[in-house]
């Protein structure tokens, strides 16, 4: 159904309107009407979003529609185009008369060229028949005005010329209906947004009205305030938050334990009403419990040494031996690489080949905990510093991390807050738990990764820049397999002979499928490697061919075709953003169908390729 009734006074505006409408590509419903019969009509239409009228039609529809009501006012060049006609013929004193919503607010008397023209709105048919009228005696010669000044004017022997709606009016009432409608959708959008957002947030939220009544609550507290899942919510004991004039308590509500916060809701500098949050403090303790065994499954010690990084290429050789020199030393080091190339195998390698190889080695992914959580994670607290604080306090990571290595991969997500405590530690060697007011010196190296660019995150003031130079003492960037073909083939064996092992078995390559591993670009590095080593390993044949290589690489690429997406970060550059979708078709397509698919040659390609540094420019 058409979101759009157009109600018309006219059989003209009728006809007109539908080819208007098929111009702007729009659909619309037309009903021809005179005052009478406007509101059976209207009232026809009680779902309609917008109506499009003019003059007296428009106002009652005002009255009696809860739909946005567009009017059809005269443009300009229209009335000017009566007035010319008019002047043309002789006449010098011309009226013009209807209601005010056709004339967009004009009124007066003007002077036009040697022409008195005077503009006479009202607001009623009652109105308009005394105004022309009125006209009549004072001497007016014609008259322009809507079907009641028109008919009043004939009935009088005046001249009378109808003020009919054009194409200009009618084309931008329309736009101006589908502007609303677009404005509409857009609200529609953002509320059902809001509303799924709200609603999948592991807190309870409860709107209050500034005279305490409830217009707003969440899934989670109809599940709290509910006594049963059949039974309907009962917000008495949230309104009783409101009540204690408490910003945030612990209390329990249906037995259920929570940490209630009141929020003042402020709009145009005034208090609104106010939201009230309930966190379980169940869930709060599960959370903490799962990040915390994360980090003990993964133990507090490097697995890996330089011995174990596969490669014979003399990027990796040369790579190898400068980690090895930095190994030696305590400076603090940054490691860049593409997802799936090994940096936490490089990291902990370093820490193996340092003096520190004796202490803990802590890892953690800071963009995979909340910032709320990672800064109770890093730092510890102690017993009492918030609600829901374990009974003694807690470590931190870097207390854990005393006296050997902290990794912090994906450092690049870090939250601008966290970034400039951990500044401070870096700088003084000594951090503070939350809550407690003791200093406790640490002893760290600290060790980053990254698959961002952050020295540009630094120009953009996403990245402090003081940070990323004491994190950047020294730096390894770690290469993408396409850049080291030649260990392509020794990565899948080591990994190929691992699977098969565990099944009891021997496998191989054969020398062509050596040669089709090398030819794939490898957009997820050694982590891709991998996963197509384990696949091909659950065959039965000791030697494996290329056919066998490319059934495997044919699925995983057909898989991701099917998927017809890329999935780029929101923060990355226009810059990256090009890299990932070319690497991406790359790696499904030879670079010719490449350059036909993007609709240039194979020399901007390469020189795109060569821009994005230079691991990328071989293809």
């Amino acid at each position: 159904m058409s979101p759009i009734l157009l109600l018309s006074p006219m059989q003209s505006l009728s006809e007109m309107a539908p080819e208007i409408a098929a111009e702007l590509g729009i659909h619309i419903h037309v009903e021809t009407s005179d005052d009478e019969s406007a509101e059976q009509i209207v009232r026809r239409y009680p779902d309609i979003e917008v109506i499009v009228s003019r003059g007296g039609l428009a106002e009652i529809a005002m009255q009696i529609s809860n739909s946005s009501i567009v009017e059809i006012a005269m443009s300009l060049s229209e009335l000017l185009g009566n007035l010319s006609t008019l002047t043309r013929r002789g006449f010098k004193r011309i009226g013009m008369v209807s209601r005010a919503n056709l004339f967009n607010g004009a009124t007066g008397d003007f002077r036009i060229l040697d022409a008195l023209v005077s503009i006479r709105p009202q607001n009623d048919e009652t109105g308009i028949r005394t105004a022309v009228r009125q006209m009549a005696d004072e001497g007016f010669e014609a008259i322009i005005g809507c079907r009641a000044a028109y008919a009043t004017a004939c009935e009088l022997g005046v001249e009378a010329v109808f003020l009919e709606s054009g194409h200009t009016s009618i084309k931008t009432a329309l736009q101006e209906a589908m502007r609303i409608i677009h404005a509409k959708e857009r609200e529609k959008l953002q509320a059902a947004q809001l509303a799924a957002i709200i609603d999948n947030i592991d807190e309870a939220v409860i709107a209050f009205t500034p005279e305490h009544e409830v217009n707003f609550f969440n899934r989670h507290a109809r599940r709290l305030c509910a006594i049963s899942p059949a039974s309907p919510p009962d917000f008495k004991h949230a309104l009783s938050i409101l009540d204690s004039g408490e910003k945030e308590q612990v209390t329990s509500i249906n037995g259920n334990s929570v940490i209630a916060r009141s929020i003042p809701l402020e709009f145009d500098n005034s208090v609104r009403g106010k939201i009230v949050t309930l966190h379980e403090v169940a869930r709060i303790q599960a959370s903490e419990s799962k990040i915390r065994s994360s980090f003990h499954q993964k133990g507090l010690f490097a697995r890996y040494q330089f011995k174990d990084i596969v490669g014979e290429s003399e990027a990796i050789r040369q790579l190898i031996a400068r980690a090895k020199i930095y190994a030696g030393h305590d400076s603090n080091l940054l490691i860049y690489g593409e997802t799936g190339t090994g940096k936490e195998v490089f990291a902990q390698s370093i820490h193996n080949h340092s003096q520190r190889n004796k202490g803990p080695f802590v890892s953690v992914n800071v963009a995979s905990i909340p910032s709320s959580l990672l800064e109770s994670e890093l730092f510890g607290y102690v017993e009492g510093a918030f609600t829901g604080a374990r009974k003694g306090g807690k470590p931190g990571l870097f207390e854990l991390a005393h006296g050997g290595s902290l990794f912090l991969d994906e450092i690049g997500e870090l939250a601008p807050e966290i970034q400039s405590r951990l500044l401070r530690v870096l700088q003084e060697h000594e951090i503070m738990r939350i809550g407690d007011d003791k200093i406790i010196p640490v002893d760290v190296r600290i060790i980053s990764a990254t698959n961002r660019d952050l020295f540009q995150q630094t120009q953009s003031g996403a990245f402090r820049q003081d940070l990323y130079y004491r994190i950047h003492v020294v730096s390894l960037r770690i290469p993408p397999l396409r850049a080291r073909a030649e260990d392509i083939p020794l990565i899948f064996e080591h990994y190929l002979r691992r699977f098969a092992g565990k099944a009891g078995r021997d496998a191989y390559l054969a020398p062509a499928a050596k040669e089709t591993l090398k030819s794939h670009s490898w957009p997820g590095n050694v982590r891709q490697l991998r996963n197509i080593a384990e696949v091909v390993a659950y065959g039965e044949d000791a030697l494996i061919d290329a056919r066998q290589v490319n059934e495997v690489l044919g699925e995983q690429e057909h898989a991701l075709a099917e998927t017809q997406f890329i999935t780029i970060p929101e923060s990355a550059s226009l810059k990256q953003m090009e890299s990932a979708i070319i690497r991406n078709l790359l790696a499904k397509h030879p670079p010719e169908k490449v350059c036909a698919r993007l609709g240039i040659s194979r020399v901007t390609l390469w020189r795109k390729m060569k821009n994005f540094g230079p691991d990328n420019c071989r293809f």
